[in-house]
C-alpha cells in the first residue's frame, strides 16, 4: 500500500481522538475494550478512505521532540486565548467601544498545508481575530483591535509564538 506511513499515522490519530472522546474514569475494563475496538475499527475504515489526503504525514510525527513542541503550543494557545477573551470582554463592556478594526496581512514561514491550517485555526480561535484567506505563504487576518500600523509588527503580534512552535512541530 503506497502511503502506508500516512495510513498508520491517520489510524493512530483517529484512535487517540476516539479514546479522548470516550474516556470516562467510571468505565469498566470490559466496556473500555469494546469502545476501544469499535473506535479502532472506525479509525481503520476512515483511514483507508482518507489516508491519501495526508501525504507527507507519517509516523515521523510521533517524535518526542515534536510532541513536546505540540504540548507547549497547546499551553501557549490556551494562555493567549484567555488573554484575548479578557481583552474582548473589556472592549465589549467599555461604553466607548475602543476598537481599531482592519485586515492584517501576515507572512508565514510554514510550508505544509496542515501547519498553515493549525496557525490559521489558532489565530481564528483567539477572540478578536479571524483568518480570512491564505494566498501561498500569506494569510489575511481580520483583527478587531489592530495594535500597530506597521504591517510586519502587526503580523508578528498576531502570529505570536504560534508560528515558532508550529515550526518545531512540523520540522
Amino acid at each position: 500500500m503506497e502511503g502506508g506511513s500516512s495510513f498508520v499515522y491517520v489510524t493512530i490519530i483517529l484512535t487517540l481522538i476516539w479514546l479522548g472522546l470516550i474516556y470516562n474514569p467510571n468505565l469498566s475494563a470490559g466496556m473500555f475494550v469494546e469502545e476501544f475496538f469499535a473506535g479502532f475499527v472506525i479509525a481503520l475504515g476512515t483511514s483507508f478512505l482518507t489516508y491519501k489526503k495526508f501525504k507527507g504525514l507519517g509516523i515521523k510525527y510521533f517524535n518526542p521532540r515534536r510532541i513536546a513542541y505540540f504540548i507547549v503550543f497547546l499551553i501557549v494557545f490556551l494562555k493567549e486565548m484567555v488573554k484575548a477573551n479578557l481583552h474582548m470582554a473589556r472592549i465589549v463592556l467599555s461604553p466607548s467601544l475602543p476598537i481599531n478594526p482592519g485586515i492584517v496581512e501576515i507572512e508565514t514561514k510554514l510550508r505544509q498545508p496542515s501547519a498553515k491550517l493549525f496557525l490559521g485555526n489558532a489565530i481564528t480561535l483567539t477572540p478578536g481575530t479571524m483568518t480570512i484567506d491564505y494566498d501561498d505563504n500569506r494569510a489575511y487576518i481580520h483583527w478587531v483591535d489592530i495594535k500597530s500600523t506597521e504591517i510586519k509588527k502587526a503580523g508578528d503580534i498576531i502570529k505570536g509564538k504560534f508560528e515558532k512552535l508550529l515550526r518545531g512541530v512540523y520540522s
